[in-house]
C-alpha cells in the first residue's frame, strides 16, 4: 500500500499571511519581550537601592 502525501502543504494560519508578516510578528514579540525584561530590571535595581538606602551598614 502506498501512501501518497499531495496536497498536504503548509496550511497557512490567517488566508494572506506570508512569511514576511511572521517575521513582522516575532520582531513585535521579541520588542515586547524585551521591554519587559528591561522594566523588571530597573524595578529590582530600584528595589535593591531603596532597600541598600533603608538598612543601616554595619561597621
Amino acid at each position: 500500500m502506498q501512501v501518497s502525501n499531495k496536497g498536504q502543504g503548509w496550511i497557512h494560519p490567517l488566508p494572506g499571511w506570508n512569511g514576511e508578516h511572521v517575521k513582522k510578528l516575532l520582531v513585535l514579540a521579541a520588542a515586547i519581550a524585551g521591554i519587559l525584561v528591561y522594566r523588571k530590571a530597573q524595578e529590582s535595581e530600584a528595589r535593591k537601592t531603596v532597600w541598600s538606602k533603608s538598612t543601616d551598614t554595619v561597621d
